[in-house]
């Protein structure tokens, strides 16, 4: 059965500790197994269930802000409302063109703040049965990315905000 996971926040200094580790790589064989498959489930059930103290849903959820440092997150796709996985993603900036919006964070509660992100990029990642896929996103879905694949990397969002 699904569950929905807690989520980390700034406001706990230890979840703080755990929310700038740098995630590990996720095997093929750990990707196949029943016990990531079930985390998978979680994280999904959770990016969609999640509400923020002010009202806002997800637009992805990235598996360290659930206190799992493995290098996986998902993305809300414009195109169809679904949430897909993206598990070991390398981001390739396709052009130099940036744009400043507002961003928030579940793990951030009650804070947004500008950042600038690229607007077009193209991922490789592995899907859920461990399968590479490849895509190219541009404005939300690509800010989406990039502020996700930051949690892998230990970043926050207010790490990176514009003026």
């Amino acid at each position: 059965m699904r569950k929905i996971l807690k989520i980390y926040t700034i406001k706990d200094k230890k979840e703080e500790k755990v929310l700038r580790k740098v995630s590990k790589e996720v095997s093929k064989d750990e990707i196949l197994s029943r016990e990531f498959q079930l985390f998978l489930d979680n994280l999904l059930f959770t990016a969609q269930k999640v509400e923020t103290e002010e009202g806002y849903s997800s637009a992805g959820l990235a598996s360290i802000q659930v206190g799992v440092d493995k290098r996986v997150f998902c993305i809300l796709k414009e195109s169809n409302g679904e949430f897909e996985l993206m598990i070991n993603p390398e981001i390739k900036i396709l052009n130099n063109d940036k744009v400043v919006d507002l961003e928030g964070c579940l793990s951030i509660p009650n804070f947004e703040g500008r950042v600038s992100r690229y607007k077009k990029v193209k991922v490789k990642y592995l899907d859920r049965e461990g399968k590479t896929q490849k895509a190219v996103f541009k404005n939300q879905e690509a800010r989406e990315i990039q502020h996700e694949n930051d949690h892998l990397d230990g970043i926050l969002f207010t790490d990176k905000l514009s003026d």
